[in-house]
């Protein structure tokens, strides 16, 4: 249990100090705020006590006395006086309020926006081998569904804020009319704190239920999506229906059983609430004797205090039980993150050849490529051949730096590539890949992606070049039109040559085509590779092909087989 606390208050804490790290300043103007408008909100609860004493006591009391001495005589002036005040307070309150919930609005959505942005970044300067590893579902999981959690935790903490603001005033309230009532609320308060943070470790756990449901769907509906043509043709979507009912299951029995704890809640504090009400006019009246304007003003505050209390006990609940979403995304920015990381400036390597001498990387569980040793000279059309699982592209990953090598070395123009040279290295690269990547933008947008400042000329000859002319020529809005999420309204040979009109428009140094004519008809491909042969200049060019055909273009082949380069 003692452990099992130690780690929600770490959680906790560690969420608190995230937001706190995150708002500086800022957070200093909400926190004024949220004291200015507990303040003002305490003043026209006092303020009820000369009201209330004026209606009841007929002008009698000490409150009457005192106005009086102002020149105020009778009972209505005397009242007038005073709802004036009370209505006065009442509109700073609402324009203070509307302040106060502003800017934490805006504290709020900037916060989710840097969780975001720093999962994302921490995810795009990864090394290549931490990110290769991670399950897609599970990081689509916790950009989209997991923040958008936070989001929940985050307004959660701060209205436990805004509460707490709001009571500890409403309590000096109450310490200031009856010492002895208040003080004995405050302990009964106290009681149910600590009960309600003995209780919490099973809302955490069914947080964290959640969050691997959520995984575990994502999982499933992308499965689902990836393999629908396959499963419609085998007749085969029950299992994955099957699948998918079971987690959404799951889900629901997580959310009913944290709505089952909320609601045993909130009866537990209406009867405590009711309880403690009716002690406090009967000690009160019966046994301290107190007035009947602050019997009232107190039974007021009370009630007043009720209202935010029970926010302030489900706002932490709920907190609670999105904490894990909070963990799962700095999780992911730990599991990516590289100490000492070399964050040098790119630097253009020299010109010259790539070369690997006794390269070698191998991925857990044994596939890779050992003791690599090839020289590609620059300007070359090299192919690169072999089975599949042979090692071809783990051997293109460390020509390219996505890979560090465990042993051996890579240099370009003479140069190692490590440190700056690697990442200048990366800006001379164009890399095609089979699938044929594209934005759910438009054909021109995804064109601008490599290359920013390039012209429609450009584009236009880049198109030409890859044999997308007349695929853009029947689009209803040519360059503007859009292609679809990852081009789905495009054919996949469309998608190649647009995604290597894209490559062309980078001007690169070296041109990697993995695979990036394979859905492209034999002629088709003949045609390319003519052109790309007869590029000048020419960049080095690294083709991965399962095509022995479209190797006789190469100036030279690689081949891989069981992990080693062969020939």
């Amino acid at each position: 249990m003692v452990s099992r606390m130690r780690e929600l208050s770490r959680a906790a804490s560690g969420m608190v100090g995230a937001f706190i790290a995150y708002a500086g300043w800022r957070g200093v103007r909400v926190g004024a705020l949220l004291m200015a408008s507990a303040i003002v909100d305490g003043a026209g609860l006092l303020l009820l006590v000369p009201i209330i004493g004026v209606v009841v006591e007929g002008g009698n009391g000490y409150i009457s006395t005192l106005l009086r001495g102002f020149g105020l005589t009778t009972q209505f002036q005397q009242l007038g006086l005073l709802i004036l005040v009370f209505v006065t307070l009442s509109a700073v309150r609402a324009f203070t309020l509307y302040a106060r919930d502003m800017a934490i609005g805006r504290l709020q959505t900037g916060f989710i926006e840097n969780e975001r942005n720093r999962a994302m970044r921490a995810l795009a300067e990864a090394p290549w081998h931490r990110v290769v590893g991670l399950r897609h579902a599970r990081v689509t999981n916790i950009i989209t569904t997991e923040i958008q959690r936070l989001a929940s935790s985050s307004y959660f903490m701060v209205q436990g804020v805004v509460t707490s603001a709001m009571l500890v005033v409403q309590a000096a309230i109450a310490f200031s009319l009856a010492p002895g009532l208040a003080a004995v609320a405050v302990v009964l308060f106290g009681i149910g704190g600590a009960v309600f943070l003995a209780t919490q470790d099973t809302t955490r756990e069914l947080g964290a239920r959640l969050v691997r449901s959520g995984q575990a769907m994502m999982g499933n509906a992308g499965g689902f999506l990836t393999g629908l043509k396959t499963a419609a043709a085998q007749n085969a979507q029950a299992s994955f229906i099957a699948e998918f009912e079971t987690i959404q299951n799951d889900i629901r029995s997580s959310q009913l059983s944290f709505q089952q704890r909320q609601a045993r809640g909130r009866l537990v504090f209406a009867m405590v609430s009711s309880l403690l009400g009716a002690g406090v006019v009967l000690v009160g009246f019966g046994i301290l004797k107190v007035s009947p304007a602050i019997l009232i003003t107190l039974v007021l505050v009370f009630g007043r205090m009720s209202g935010p209390a029970l926010q302030l006990y489900q706002a932490a609940q709920q907190f609670v039980f999105t904490l894990p979403s909070f963990e799962a995304v700095r999780g992911l920015e730990r599991e990516l993150r590289v100490d000492g990381e070399d964050r040098s400036e790119p630097v253009d390597p020299p010109d010259g050849a790539i070369e690997l001498e006794g390269a070698s990387y191998h991925h857990p569980g044994g596939r890779g490529v050992g003791g690599a040793t090839v020289r590609i000279e620059p300007g070359t059309f090299a192919g690169i051949a072999g089975p599949s699982g042979a090692g071809k592209t783990t051997l293109v990953d460390m020509i390219v730096g996505l890979l560090s090598p465990q042993s051996g070395t890579v240099w370009v123009g003479g140069a190692v590539l490590e440190g700056g040279l690697r990442s200048g290295w990366a800006q001379r690269i164009a890399y095609v890949s089979q699938e044929g990547f594209l934005f759910h933008d438009t054909v021109r947008r995804n064109l601008n992606w490599s290359n920013p400042d390039a012209t429609d000329a450009e584009m236009a000859a880049a198109l030409e070049f890859a044999g997308a002319t007349a695929i853009v020529a029947r689009m209803e809005h040519g360059l503007d039109t859009v292609v679809g999420e990852r081009g789905t309204l495009l054919s996949g040979g469309e998608r190649q040559r647009i995604g290597l009109a894209r490559a062309l428009l980078r001007k690169p140094r070296l041109l990697v085509l993995d695979e990036a004519a394979n859905a492209i008809d034999a002629p088709g491909e003949a045609a390319l590779l003519d052109r790309i042969k007869a590029l000048d200049p020419r960049p080095t060019i690294l083709m991965i092909s399962h095509r022995e055909e479209s190797l006789s273009w190469c100036d030279q082949v690689i081949r891989v087989a069981d992990g080693r380069v062969v020939s």
